[in-house]
C-alpha cells in the first residue's frame, strides 16, 4: 500500500467535522485566556490533548502518516488527530502563512481526509484556519503531465522521468513537493551519490559551492510546488543555472493539477 496511516481514519462531512473542531476550538481560546501568548508550542499542543481527552475525545498525539515505494518510505507526523477523523495543527509563531496551510493540507491528501483545522496561539487572539478539501486519492492522479519544454540529455535523464511518473502514479499529484525529491533521490542512488556541493561562479571566480541534486556530473533537477507565477520561478531557475557550470537542470513544478517537467538549459556567455 502506497500510502498508510497509523490508525484507521474516519471521514467526516463538513457538519460533523464542525461539531468537534467547534469544541476543540473553544478549548484553544480557554488556554490562551488562561497561559496566555508566550507558551512554547508543544505546550499548548500538550494543554490541548488532555483537554480533549479529559471530555471523552479520542485523541492521537503526532498521528503519523507514511508513503512508501519500493523500499523507499517518507513519513509525516501530524500534531493532534482528534476521535479518528479531525486534524489539528498548533502552531505558536506570528501568523499563519500558505505554508502552514499547505502542510495541514498534506497530512489531508495523504490521510484520504477532507476537514482540517490550523490554531495560532502566538497572536493577542487565537488565529484560527479551517482547511478543507474535496479532492481524493483518486481524483489527485487525474493530472496532466507536461513535458513539451523537456529533453532527454542522457538516458539517466529518461530514468529520472520513468521514475517520477511511478511516483505520481503511485501517489497522485498535489503531494509535498521534498517527498516527490527525496523519493527520486532514493531511487536514483541515494542522498551521498545523488547531493553534491555545486560550484557557484561570479565573472569566471568562484564565490563558494551550494547543494544540488544532480542526476549527472553536469545535469542537475530540482522539485518545487510553484502556484503562482511559475514563470517568475523559470526566471530565478534560470539564473541560477548561468552562474554553474551545469549543462543542464531539469525542473518538476507540481502545480495543482498540472504536473511539468521542463529542461532548462545553461545560457552560452
Amino acid at each position: 500500500m502506497p500510502i498508510f496511516s497509523a490508525a484507521p481514519v474516519t471521514v467526516f462531512d463538513q457538519e460533523s467535522f464542525h461539531q468537534i473542531d467547534r469544541r476543540v476550538t473553544g478549548f484553544a481560546f480557554d488556554i490562551h485566556n488562561e497561559f496566555g501568548r508566550y507558551l512554547d508550542e508543544n505546550l499548548y499542543r500538550n494543554e490541548l490533548a488532555r483537554r480533549c481527552d479529559a471530555v471523552g475525545f479520542e485523541v492521537i498525539r503526532e498521528f503519523q502518516v507514511t508513503a512508501s515505494l519500493n523500499g523507499f518510505e517518507k513519513s509525516y507526523f501530524a500534531d493532534l488527530l482528534v476521535d479518528r477523523g479531525v486534524i489539528i495543527e498548533t502552531k505558536a509563531v506570528t501568523s499563519l502563512d500558505s505554508r502552514h496551510k499547505g502542510q495541514t493540507l498534506n497530512y489531508l491528501f495523504m490521510c484520504g481526509l477532507h476537514h482540517g483545522s490550523l490554531l495560532n496561539f502566538r497572536p493577542e487572539r487565537v488565529e484560527r484556519e479551517f482547511v478543507s478539501t474535496r479532492l481524493t486519492h483518486e481524483t489527485r492522479q487525474q493530472f496532466e503531465f507536461m513535458t513539451r519544454h523537456w529533453k532527454q540529455l542522457t538516458t539517466e535523464c529518461g530514468r529520472f522521468r520513468e521514475l517520477l511518473l511511478q511516483c505520481l502514479s503511485e501517489w497522485g499529484a498535489f503531494l509535498d513537493p521534498y517527498l516527490y525529491r527525496d523519493a527520486l533521490t532514493y531511487f536514483l542512488g541515494g542522498k551521498d551519490q545523488v547531493v553534491r556541493e555545486v560550484p557557484i561562479l561570479s565573472h569566471g571566480t568562484v564565490i563558494g559551492t551550494q547543494e544540488m541534486h544532480l542526476l549527472t556530473d553536469d545535469v542537475a533537477f530540482s522539485v518545487t510546488a510553484s502556484t503562482h507565477r511559475p514563470e517568475k520561478v523559470l526566471e530565478h531557475q534560470q539564473r541560477f543555472l548561468n552562474h554553474t557550470r551545469l549543462r543542464a537542470l531539469h525542473w518538476l513544478n507540481l502545480n495543482h493539477n498540472q504536473v511539468e517537467l521542463r529542461t532548462i538549459e545553461r545560457s552560452q556567455r
